[in-house]
């Protein structure tokens, strides 16, 4: 299995708005009531750079496009940086659109992966922050499984969900 990831594109703008509207991604990511045409003009918007501060890519697997993983520096986003206590961390989200890639131990292996080859290329960055909510366990558990560890939950006031707060150090690596 060969995991890759590359930068998203505008090319890449059909099959993220379709993963974006598969029922457990848009749960997951609070877009279940979001118009389709609002998802794909927020898509757009990135795809052409419209968020500077944070960089997304396409997860390849074998050649196939899966998902969706990103990654931005804590610090570049002050509310959020309160929130998660800490400055000198990068936090990634991430999601797999196709769901027959779901449930089948993929999530731990691209997110150590995109750890290694992405986040901690960076010399400057010596943790890794990622917030899922606290029912989603499958997700908790592939962030365990790529060495993520809780450290607290607490209910968000920037994104008002709950928030099972895990880390991962760099030496962990």
């Amino acid at each position: 299995m060969k995991i890759s990831f590359r930068p998203l594109t505008m090319s890449d703008l059909d099959n993220v708005v379709r993963w974006s509207l598969d029922r457990e991604v848009a749960f997951w990511w609070h877009e279940s009531d979001t118009p389709e045409e609002d998802i794909r003009s927020n898509w757009e918007s990135r795809a052409r750079g419209g968020d500077e501060k944070t960089r997304i890519f396409i997860i390849s697997l074998d050649s196939t496009d899966i998902g969706v993983i990103q990654t931005y520096r804590v610090v570049d986003y002050p509310d959020h940086m309160a929130e998660l206590q800490t400055d000198d961390s990068a936090g990634v989200d991430v999601f797999i659109g196709l769901p027959e890639w779901r449930n089948r131990g993929v999530g731990s292996a691209l997110i150590r992966q995109f750890l290694s080859e992405i986040v901690f290329a960076d010399p400057s960055i010596q943790r890794c922050v990622i917030d899922p909510e606290p029912d989603n366990r499958r997700a908790i558990r592939a962030y365990e499984n790529a060495g993520f560890q809780h450290v607290r939950s607490y209910r968000s006031e920037v994104n008002d969900v709950d928030v099972y707060l895990m880390v991962r150090e760099r030496s962990a690596g």
